[in-house]
């Protein structure tokens, strides 16, 4: 069976983890009393969201350029679905990086408390940037979920190796 190039499907991975450590954060570190934990945990946050958003545009770039073309599985309805997915998660998570790195300068966030991003836009463009982020956030992960449930019905139901093709593999044995 033929599969990705392991650059594309490290890239996948990656996104994947940093989609779900930085969701994480986000929803919980609120809980957290204010102070320097806090700020450390969404300076996390932040160093990750730079992380993920070099990773989203490296993943683009290569997918468009190097990353090896597999044929489609299946050439109906199920492909032109999965397609429209991994579009609409494209979208998504460009999205994201242009809210995520617009919400680190509308906070003037201070990363680590030991530098401070400068500060645009007053608190109405704050919170209204910082919801829209929030939101989003909830979006992908809904996509990602079901993308990653089509994923295993493919690998248990259909049976036809879609998952194989992305999994990670150890090489050199």
């Amino acid at each position: 069976m033929e599969v990705y190039d392991s650059t594309t499907i490290t890239l996948h991975w990656v996104i994947a983890i940093l989609v779900t450590i930085r969701f994480l954060i986000g929803r919980t570190t609120n809980f957290l009393p204010r102070g320097s934990l806090r700020v450390d945990i969404w300076s996390v946050h932040v160093v990750f969201g730079f992380a993920f958003a070099s990773a989203v545009v490296l993943e683009m770039l290569w997918r468009a350029t190097r990353s090896r073309r597999l044929a489609p599985l299946d050439r109906g309805l199920i492909h032109l679905t999965a397609v429209a997915m991994h579009r609409l998660l494209d979208l998504l998570l460009l999205i994201m990086v242009a809210l995520g790195i617009t919400d680190v300068f509308a906070h003037g966030f201070p990363l680590f408390n030991l530098w401070h991003f400068p500060k645009f836009g007053g608190d109405e463009f704050l919170r209204s940037v910082n919801a829209l982020h929030g939101f989003l956030a909830n979006i992908i992960v809904a996509v990602a979920l079901l993308h990653s449930v089509a994923a295993l019905f493919h690998h248990h139901v259909i049976k036809d190796g879609v998952l194989r093709r992305m999994w990670p593999t150890i090489t050199g044995r």
